[in-house]
């Protein structure tokens, strides 16, 4: 008879993605793993999969709180009456600084992997697609109510944006301290009319 399972795979994912998050895939081992989640190696393989299984749990995981939070964020902004020059400042800084690990998630993941893994290019894909389309909702929000330049499209100052925002990931990631708010006035001066 098999041995009953005694750990919850949500609180196992959540401990493996910070694990990852700080760590990157390719710098963390499966000990590594058995040691931060709490739950012997060979129950993790038979309740959730090997390394690379995990790994894309915890891509998911973080593309569904990142999203979640978003949309949360921008729901209580809206109901507060804020622009969308507000909304779409919090979207850019979501996540950029504060108590998690350096840098991103995803944009960990790209740099990382790039496009040798499909599985991983295919969550990386899925995510920014999810972040684009918040994105360009809110720009053409603002197009409609004329507080955002509408000479682009929704999608591609949208797009202009995320890769800005991909990009400074990046270099909070390489250990930088970019000033956040400043890049922040910059990119809606970029966006007002």
């Amino acid at each position: 008879m098999p041995a009953k399972k005694t750990f919850q795979d949500d609180q196992v994912i959540e401990k493996v993605m910070h694990l990852f998050w700080q760590q990157g895939y390719y710098h963390t081992s499966m000990d590594e793993i058995v040691v931060a989640s709490g739950v012997k190696k060979q129950s993790l393989y038979n309740a959730i999969g090997d390394k690379h299984t995990l790994y894309l749990r915890a891509l998911d995981r973080y593309h569904q709180q990142i999203l979640t939070d978003c949309t949360q964020a921008m729901q209580h902004l809206e109901q507060a009456g804020a622009a969308p020059l507000a909304i779409l400042s919090m979207l850019l800084s979501q996540s950029l600084a504060g108590e998690h690990p350096a840098g991103d998630l995803m944009a960990n993941a790209t740099a990382e992997f790039g496009t040798s893994d499909p599985d991983v290019q295919q969550a990386l894909t899925h995510f920014y697609d999810d972040y684009l389309t918040l994105m360009a909702s809110v720009i053409l929000k603002g197009q409609a109510n004329q507080q955002i330049i509408n000479s682009q499209s929704s999608t591609l100052l949208a797009q202009t944006l995320l890769e800005a925002r991909i990009g400074l990931q990046m270099r909070i990631r390489q250990g930088e301290q970019p000033d956040i708010e400043q890049r922040q006035q910059a990119w809606i001066t970029f966006l007002t009319i």
